[in-house]
């Protein structure tokens, strides 16, 4: 079961309905609630003044501060305010407030995937078919980047059935660490990346959309073929998996292969 961090804005709390942001991918609660609890340490580090008072220090943090949540599939079990007293009045080492690197790390390293989509046996203009593929980004030796994108992606296109006169489109993207890890702890949590193979489960229904994932982590690769997996799991995989798997993909790039499907449909029926 994955976990999510939802960490508040004290100071646009009351008049900005964008003042939570939603941190996924967290594989165990104990991760979740570190994370949180550094994030908040750094937020109270920050207001932090010298003769400062514990009350003073305090109410800045209630108009200025962060706090977080972490959410699970049991609601919420930790709020990271709960230890403010402590906080304050023991101050922190910027290790223990460092909540990017350990957000960072628990991506693996050479996490990378492969994912094959088919819409299923409908007739055009219904029909289409696309391939996205993730490796791990590689930033250039020169580059000053805070904190870089994780993955370097391309998605390939074909608007209707693949064939000789049917054309491929190309475009590339990058994606950072929440996305990756959004997908990966699904995956995991799905059950996709446990020890053993998928059973065969017979064939998807005629004109069922069709997926094909190759996943790499930690040094091992995955094959997961959604009519190769048993009924609950292949809904898993198309309504929980595949959506998380789109959203890596920019938005302005699907608007695009989506106007050029369009565009490549109405030619065809003026034909």
């Amino acid at each position: 079961m994955a976990y999510t961090v939802i960490a508040c804005d004290m100071f646009h709390f009351a008049d900005d309905p964008d003042h939570e942001i939603e941190i996924p991918g967290f594989l165990t609660k104990e991760a979740a609630i570190e994370y949180a609890r550094r994030r908040v340490r750094r937020s109270v580090e920050e207001l932090r003044k010298p003769g400062q008072t514990a009350e003073e220090l305090r109410n800045l943090w209630y108009t200025f501060g962060e706090d977080c949540r972490v959410v699970g599939p049991e609601g919420v079990i930790y709020r990271a305010s709960v230890e403010l007293d402590d906080f304050i009045r023991h101050p922190a080492t910027p290790e223990a407030c460092d909540y990017l690197a350990l957000y960072e790390s628990l991506l693996p390293e050479d996490f990378a995937l492969t994912c094959e989509w088919a819409a299923g046996a409908m007739p055009p203009p219904h029909h289409y078919e696309y391939r996205i593929a993730l490796h791990p980004y590689e930033p250039p030796p020169d580059t000053d980047e805070a904190l870089p994108p994780r993955l370097h992606g391309e998605i390939t296109f074909w608007p209707d059935y693949p064939g000789a006169d049917v054309p491929v489109w190309q475009e590339t993207f990058f994606v950072g660490t929440p996305a990756s890890l959004r997908v990966y702890a699904l995956l995991a949590e799905g059950g996709f990346l446990a020890e053993g193979t998928h059973p065969e489960a017979g064939a998807t229904p005629v004109g069922g959309e069709t997926v094909s994932l190759d996943v790499t982590a930690q040094g091992r690769t995955w094959h997961i073929r959604s009519t190769h997996l048993p009924p609950e799991q292949r809904a898993f995989l198309l309504e929980v998996v595949m959506p998380a798997v789109r959203q890596m993909v920019p938005t302005a790039v699907w608007e695009r292969l989506e106007a050029r499907r369009r565009a490549y449909h109405e030619g065809r029926e003026a034909e």
